[in-house]
């Protein structure tokens, strides 16, 4: 038979031992949750920096539209290169070019860099995209939004008419729909009624509710998702890549690509533009108006990073430039795909 005397002692080993077991797990609870905050505090000082550093990316990007120009064209790794005219064009290439030997042709300007600048803690990096290599859409005349159509799949004239004509009298401000056209009388009998804009497109998308136009249509590539914006790469031969949302005023021939030309111009005079750009780096003096910047700030050792992406316009006299930001995101994910 135990003494009670040893009952007593081993009541309390087992309280000593329930005692350690808890202070055991709050200090773990603390310490995980000391590791999470300091961990989340790394993470809100690293974003912060890599913002900072995105909006450096975007100054100087800003800086460099600012510059003097003859003309604005493209370089196959940088995108829109602000050109100056040579005396003699016809002596040397303005970008760097293979020639027939391999080896890299003179250049006639300096190129910039715009990637991995390191400033601070970290590195930034932009790109200079030339909204001007596209059309605007809210000016698009029925000729071109056809030509679109087509090369864009649709093969059925009624579908590209009726798709046609549906963009005009969207844009425009009546309800006088065209032969082939659409109107309010059309959209407020779909469910959900939703109303024609009868006036400058907003955003890209907004076609997507035009009657006739698919999401194939609209995004091309062989994969097209049912919600969302593609993934990277998969715009294809889309009827959005032609088109930009900004009043750009004429197509840059210089920073155009083929199935831009291919709306606007014959064969004759696309073979001409991009015979002088592959030679000289430009075709003509070309001078554009609308860029879109896209400035990455990365922190040195950190995964984190940070992009921005704005939409400038270049206005006032050579002498006194000044930009007009007309769309700014500053947390963008994926920029291939901003329909804005």
């Amino acid at each position: 038979m135990l003494r009670p005397d040893n009952n007593q002692k081993g009541m309390a080993m087992l309280v000593v031992i329930w005692a350690l077991v808890l202070l055991i797990a709050l200090g773990t609870e603390f310490a995980f949750s000391m590791k999470t905050e300091v961990n989340t505090t790394r993470n809100f000082k690293e974003d912060i920096e890599s913002y900072h550093l995105a909006k450096a990316g975007l100054a100087l990007a800003r800086a460099e539209i600012l510059q003097p120009a003859d003309y604005h064209g493209d370089h196959a790794e940088l995108g829109m290169i602000v050109g100056t005219e040579l005396a003699d064009p016809a002596a040397q290439p303005l970008f760097p070019a293979q020639g027939q030997d391999g080896e890299t042709a003179a250049v006639a300007q300096p190129l910039p860099v715009r990637t991995n600048i390191e400033l601070g803690s970290g590195t930034v990096s932009y790109t200079i995209i030339d909204e001007n290599r596209k059309i605007p859409i809210n000016s698009a005349s029925r000729e071109v939004l056809v030509r679109a159509l087509l090369r864009s799949g649709v093969e059925n004239e009624e579908d590209i008419d009726i798709i046609a004509d549906s963009i005009l009298d969207w844009i425009d401000a009546d309800d006088n729909h065209r032969i082939n056209g659409t109107e309010n009388d059309y959209y407020l009998k779909l469910n959900p009624p939703t109303p024609a804009r009868n006036g400058p497109i907003q955003v890209l998308e907004e076609l997507l509710q035009v009657r006739g136009m698919t999401r194939e249509i609209f995004y091309g590539g062989g994969q097209v998702p049912q919600e969302g914006p593609p993934q990277e790469g998969s715009e294809g031969g889309g009827f959005r890549r032609f088109f930009t949302l900004y009043n750009v005023g004429p197509v840059n021939p210089n920073t155009a690509d083929e199935g831009v030309l291919s709306l606007l111009f014959d064969p004759a005079q696309i073979e001409e533009i991009m015979a002088n750009r592959e030679e000289f780096g430009y075709h003509n003096a070309t001078l554009s108006t609308f860029f879109r910047i896209v400035s990455t700030g990365r922190v040195t050792g950190s995964p984190t990073q940070h992009t921005l992406v704005a939409v400038v316009q270049k206005t006032g006299s050579a002498d006194e430039p000044a930009l007009i930001t007309h769309y700014w995101n500053d947390n963008w994910i994926d920029y291939e795909n901003d329909l804005h």
